[in-house]
């Protein structure tokens, strides 16, 4: 006689970007075990790696390809995920604006919201001949950067330059090596990455949670808001 299979509970996160409602399920013990093993491994590349794998393994639905999600419908994915699995909470050390002291506070990560900063206008022009097209980070691009160990500023460039154009071509930014990318990028102007900067980069969208505390040093009031969810998925 086997024994008896264990329901899991079904949940659903509607993801912003994507504009789908997606079901999924919390990760099992042999998930969390895989995870907390690449966590002690350090390796940065390893622990992104079992991550994704793991958020994939919890989505009920062949159609969402993981790897082509946003940064941000994956932040809110994986942080759904977490809160369903391992609980609704998470510690964080805060510092009181006041006085500096610091302490550890619990935020609801099921209080988390989409911060939005604006239009972001996602076609600009360089000079009087070349213009770039903007996207979204996927999080494909945000694994090759972590792979190639690129600095922040050409990551995040790499990651939002769709393709290149003048009034005769489209240069698609994919169809291109990570160095003839990286190349164009730092043959940029300062002012052109400036203005991608201001105009789109600047008025991305963003997961966050406000949170409150009262100093117990000196009774101040404060107010924070928590971005980089990403790190609480595991």
């Amino acid at each position: 006689m086997t024994l008896p299979a264990i329901e899991i509970p079904v949940y659903e996160v509607k993801l912003p970007t994507l504009n789908k409602t997606v079901k999924y399920k919390p990760y099992t013990v042999k998930e969390e075990k895989t995870l907390l093993m690449a966590i002690e491994s350090n390796d940065e590349k390893q622990i992104f790696e079992t991550s994704l794998r793991c958020c994939d393994s919890c989505i009920l639905d062949d159609s969402v390809k993981i790897e082509e999600l946003s940064v941000l419908d994956l932040e809110l994915l994986m942080i759904s995920i977490r809160s369903k699995s391992v609980g609704e909470t998470v510690d964080v050390r805060v510092t009181c604006e006041e006085c500096n002291h610091t302490l550890d506070i619990k935020a609801d990560i099921t209080k988390m919201k989409v911060k939005k900063k604006g239009k972001p206008k996602d076609t600009i022009m360089l000079d009087e001949t070349y213009g770039v097209k903007l996207k979204l980070p996927s999080i494909d691009s945000v694994y090759d950067s972590l792979v190639n160990k690129t600095d922040e500023l050409t990551s995040t460039l790499l990651a939002c330059i769709d393709f290149v154009y003048d009034d005769e071509t489209t240069y698609s930014f994919k169809d291109y090596t990570e160095e003839e990318k990286t190349d164009f990028i730092e043959k940029m102007t300062v002012e052109n990455v400036k203005k991608i900067n201001e105009l789109f980069i600047d008025k991305l969208p963003s997961n966050c949670i406000d949170l409150s505390f009262t100093c117990p040093s000196c009774g101040k009031e404060n107010k924070k808001t928590m971005e980089n969810l990403l790190d609480f998925f595991i």
